[in-house]
């Protein structure tokens, strides 16, 4: 940057940031209550209403790191600017629109203004704050996250209970207005002339439609619409495209991803063991309220205010286990943070039809403590460890694992439970009186120790950071 910045406009900065932040996970979470509503008012069947959500989750994370380069050529503040101002005509689309087809295509506009400022946000977070505030910084917007992710159905169902489901959308407008002014006044311009003005649109197209092949296989697969013989092709489609992407980056002068970036030990293995650890939660998170409703016989307000828990206890921790990470170090915390998951994980594999909810909910905070003791000083090492002009690209590759992480641990969950129970999890609606919580359990808990298994392996890869030097990074500059 041209100029150090006064605490306050950092801080004015962050704000900012988080504004962005809490807007795309807000999004994320608030339609699904709102979905059996969309379904009737516009007379649309579940399974087609679901690609509100699905092409929302596609877009964002096809085009992660496409804004991330675009960001490290022609500078943050532009692209972010950009992303608040496309997501906020989104939203607009979305509260006008009449009929599925302009609500799903409003969804994808407004994905693309979303996956701009979540590729953005750490790049930015860590270009403005210095390594010893950077970490803080990082457990704020992890906070945002989580906060995001807990008002987002509560949320969803007021404003759709007490006006309308296109509420849900156009209360972001507002929102987004302020955030782009704010980009405009506070932001400083983040350009490096270090990048050449040119960007790989061959390289582009064959990532984005490897990335594309992945999710959608595994999102179908979820969802029990494509069998095993379609998906398998599907998927390896994917990764074949994947490794022809690496072999044509290699050869270029301005590759859209820098191949030395995975040689930075801190950089890669800080993203393996984030992919690991939303792997991990997502797969258990999935069947939870499954358990609370069908198991133990709750109602939905009181299985959302136990998982609610974990949220709001990874809130509290993130900035704390940020704080922690900028006065000593991330290495500890990261392993300490996966080894209480691993730890609750096979707790949670425990439980059974008699589990009291004092239990459930002490282990839901536990989970999401772990998480933000781990995730925070993650990401403050991950973005710590790369060259300042490669910073978007940085934070759309850790925003891309982050997504491919949960998509994964989805429908793989999905996949162990169906093999391990022979129940079908698309079919628990309407079955409480013929449910057999035997089968159920049996499958539960395979899947949660699977979840164990994940974080375990996280922790030691976590562990292998904390022994050698950060070579390549950016920790000590």
């Amino acid at each position: 940057m041209n100029r150090e910045l006064t605490s306050f406009h950092k801080w004015l900065i962050l704000l900012n940031v988080s504004v962005s932040i809490f807007m795309a996970t807000l999004d994320g979470s608030i339609v699904n209550v709102a979905l059996p509503v969309v379904s009737r008012e516009l007379a649309a069947d579940i399974g087609s209403v679901q690609w509100v959500v699905t092409s929302y989750l596609l877009t964002i994370s096809v085009l992660l790191l496409v804004w991330g380069k675009i960001s490290d050529i022609y500078g943050r503040k532009k692209i972010f600017a950009f992303g608040f101002i496309i997501f906020t005509a989104g939203s607009l689309m979305c509260g006008l629109s009449a009929d599925l087809k302009m609500l799903v295509l409003s969804r994808v506009v407004q994905a693309i203004g979303a996956s701009a400022m979540m590729a953005l946000s750490q790049g930015i977070v860590a270009e403005v704050f210095p390594a010893n505030e950077r970490g803080k910084a990082l457990g704020i917007t992890g906070a945002t996250v989580a906060i995001g992710s807990l008002v987002g159905p509560s949320l969803g169902g007021v404003l759709t209970h007490a006006f309308n489901w296109q509420s849900i959308f156009l209360i972001n407008i507002p929102i987004g207005i302020l955030g782009a002014v704010l980009t405009f006044t506070t932001i400083p311009e983040m350009h490096r002339t270090a990048e050449t003005k040119k960007f790989d649109f061959k390289g582009s197209v064959m990532l984005v439609t490897a990335i594309l092949l992945l999710f959608i296989s595994l999102l179908f697969l979820q969802e029990r619409i494509l069998p095993l013989k379609i998906f398998i092709p599907l998927l390896l489609l994917g990764v074949a495209l994947l490794f022809i992407f690496i072999s044509y980056e290699k050869n270029l002068e301005n590759p859209l991803i820098r191949l030395e970036l995975f040689k930075i030990k801190v950089f890669s293995l800080g993203l393996s063991s984030a992919f690991l650890s939303f792997v991990a939660m997502s797969a258990s998170l999935i069947f939870i309220p499954f358990y609370l409703q069908y198991v133990l016989g709750v109602d939905t307000r009181a299985a959302g205010l136990l998982i609610s828990f974990y949220p709001a206890a990874s809130a509290i921790v993130a900035p704390i286990s940020g704080r922690l990470s900028d006065k000593y170090s991330y290495r500890p915390l990261t392993v300490l943070g996966l080894s209480i998951n691993t730890a609750v994980l096979f707790a949670v594999a425990a439980l059974n039809e008699s589990s009291s909810f004092l239990r459930i909910a002490v282990l839901m905070a536990l989970l999401g403590a772990g998480g933000a003791i781990f995730q925070s000083p993650n990401n403050s090492s991950v973005m710590g460890a790369v060259p300042r002009e490669q910073l978007g690209i940085a934070g759309g590759i850790n925003a891309l694992f982050r997504n491919l992480g949960m998509v994964s641990g989805t429908a793989l969950s999905v996949l162990i439970f169906t093999f391990t129970s022979n129940m079908d999890i698309n079919n628990f609606s309407g079955q409480n009186g013929a449910f057999d919580a035997v089968r159920f359990l049996n499958g539960f808990r395979v899947v949660i120790i699977f979840a164990a298994v994940m974080c375990m392996l996280g922790a030691l890869i976590s562990l292998t950071r904390s022994v050698g030097a950060v070579s390549g990074s950016r920790e000590k500059a």
